[in-house]
C-alpha cells in the first residue's frame, strides 16, 4: 500500500500556548526529536506531508525544508492525517495496515487519526491542500465509519513534559544503532563517569576535568560540537542538543535543544532551542521556548507546600493539570532580569521582558509585557524586535521575514487559526 501521512494542526492547538504560538504543536519535543519525527518508525515507507496554521506555515518553512506545507500530491496513494498531537500509536499502525475502507480512528473524543482510500477519494484533486480533503470529509462524513484505537494525544504541554524520561529512553533504542561513531571528542582527565555504556556523544564533543556523567538512571545524548565544562553534572535520561555548552551545575532529567547555554539547576525540564540560562539559579518541570534569556538567580517554584496538585491558567481558564509536580512555561523571546522568582504553575507569553526581582504571582502573563507583578505594560514592538535581532544576531542567526511578521501579529493581538483543520 502506497501512503503519504500528512501531519495536521488541529483546533486543540491553543492548548499549548505559549509554545504553540510560533510553530505548530508537532514540532515541540519531548524527547531527543520532535513529535512529528517519531512517524518515521511507525509508517517507514510512507511520505510525511504537513497541515498547519498559515500564520505559522512561512516560519516552519524556513526550518524544515524537507517536507511540503499545506500541499497534498495524491500521486495514487492512500491518504491518512495523523493528528499532530500524536503521544502513543498504540494498535494505529496495524489497523491503518489492515483498513479495507476509507476510516475515522477515535480514541474517546479524540480524532487521532483519518485514514482515506485512495479509491475513495477520486473527486480530490491530484494536488489539492489539506482544506480541500476536510471539504470532501464533510461531504462525505456519513460515509465513514469510525474505528477505536489504542493510540493516544497529548492535551497540554505539561502532557509533553511529562513523558520527557521515557520519550528519551525509546528515542535512544531507536537512535543508538544509527549514530555514527563519534570524531574529534576530547575527554580530560578527571571526569567521573557512571554507566558510561549508556552515554552517547556527537562529534566534537569536549568533557573538561571535574565533570560528571551519570547515566545509571537512564541514557545521556550529547550532542555535536557540545562543551560540558569542569563542575557541571548531567544525570540521565537527559539530551543536550548540538552547539550548545554546561557549565557548572546540574541537569536532571531534562531535553535541551541546539545552542543553548545552561548552568544551574535544570530538572525534568525542555528547552527548545537558543535558551540561554548561564547562571546559578533553578527551573524544573518547565517547558521553555527559543531565544529565552534567564537572569541570574532567576528560579521557578515546580511544588506547592501542601504537595496538592497544580493549576494553570490558560487563555484565561484555571486547569487542573493532575500533577503536583509542574513548573513554568514560557514562550519564545521571553527574557527575564536577575532574582526573578516565578509561582507555580505560570504561564509566560513570547516576548515578555519581566524584571524587578521578587515573586512574579500573576497566574497567565499575555505577550509583550514589560515589567513585574502589579506593573506590567505593553513592551513596544520596534524594542522587541530589536532587541530579539541583536540576540539572534549573537548566535549568527537572523530572524526572518516571516519571524518577524508573526511577532509583529501576536503583539497587535492577530492571532490567526486559518488553516486549522476542525476533525
Amino acid at each position: 500500500m502506497s501512503l503519504t501521512i500528512c501531519i495536521f494542526e488541529d483546533q486543540q492547538y491553543d492548548k499549548f500556548l505559549p509554545l504553540s504560538q510560533l510553530r505548530p504543536v508537532f514540532t515541540l519535543r519531548s524527547g531527543i526529536v520532535p513529535l512529528y519525527e517519531r512517524c518515521h518508525r511507525y509508517f517507514p515507507d510512507a511520505r510525511i506531508v504537513f497541515s498547519c496554521r498559515e500564520q505559522v506555515a512561512m516560519c516552519l518553512m524556513g526550518h524544515e525544508r524537507d517536507y511540503p506545507i499545506n500541499i497534498i500530491k495524491k500521486a495514487g496513494a492512500d491518504i491518512l492525517f495523523l493528528n499532530g498531537r500524536i503521544r502513543d500509536y498504540g494498535d494505529l499502525p496495524k489497523l491503518v495496515a489492515e483498513s479495507r475502507i476509507s476510516t475515522l480512528f477515535k480514541n474517546g473524543e479524540d480524532t487521532v487519526a483519518i485514514h482515506l482510500r485512495n479509491d475513495g477519494i477520486r473527486n480530490v484533486p491530484e494536488v489539492a491542500t489539506p482544506l480541500e480533503y476536510y471539504q470532501h470529509l464533510q461531504q462525505e462524513g456519513e460515509n465513514i465509519p469510525d474505528f477505536d484505537t489504542t493510540a493516544t494525544v497529548y492535551h497540554y504541554c505539561w502532557d509533553i513534559m511529562a513523558d520527557i524520561e521515557r520519550e528519551i529512553r525509546e528515542d535512544i533504542v531507536v537512535l543508538k544503532d544509527v549514530l555514527p561513531k563519534p570524531q574529534n571528542v576530547r575527554i580530560h582527565d578527571g571526569v567521573f563517569w557512571v554507566a558510561e555504556q549508556d552515554v552517547y556523544l556527537g562529534n566534537d564533543v569536549e568533557i573538561m576535568p571535574g565533570a560528571v556523567i551519570d547515566a545509571s538512571n537512564g541514557p545521556i545524548y550529547i550532542g555535536p560540537n557540545t562543551r560540558v565544562e569542569s563542575h557541571a553534572a548531567i544525570y540521565g535520561p537527559t539530551y543536550v542538543g548540538p552547539n550548545s555548552v554546561v557549565v557548572a551545575g546540574k541537569i536532571t532529567s531534562s531535553s535541551i535543544g541546539h545552542t543553548c547555554r545552561v548552568g544551574g539547576e535544570v530538572e525534568h525540564s525542555v528547552f527548545h532551542s537558543y535558551v540561554n540560562k548561564y547562571h546559578a539559579g533553578f527551573i524544573g518541570h518547565s517547558y521553555v521556548g527559543s531565544w529565552v534569556n534567564f537572569g541570574a538567580m532567576t528560579t521557578n517554584s515546580d511544588l506547592k507546600n501542601n504537595y496538592s496538585n497544580i493549576k494553570v491558567s490558560l487563555n484565561g481558564d484555571m486547569i487542573d493539570t493532575g500533577s503536583s509536580k509542574v513548573g513554568s512555561f514560557i514562550g519564545d523571546h521571553t527574557k527575564f532580569g536577575i532574582g526573578m522568582l516565578l509561582n507555580t504553575g505560570i504561564n509566560i507569553g513570547i516576548s515578555c521582558n519581566i524584571f524587578g526581582g521578587g515573586l512574579v504571582t500573576d497566574r497567565e502573563i499575555p505577550p509583550f509585557s514589560w515589567g513585574s507583578t502589579g506593573n506590567f505594560v505593553s513592551y513596544d514592538f520596534r524594542k522587541a524586535i530589536e532587541t530579539a535581532r541583536v540576540v539572534a544576531a549573537r548566535r549568527g542567526y537572523t530572524l526572518s521575514e516571516a519571524e518577524e511578521r508573526i511577532l509583529e501579529d501576536v503583539s497587535q493581538g492577530k492571532t490567526k487559526d486559518k488553516g486549522v483543520l476542525r476533525f
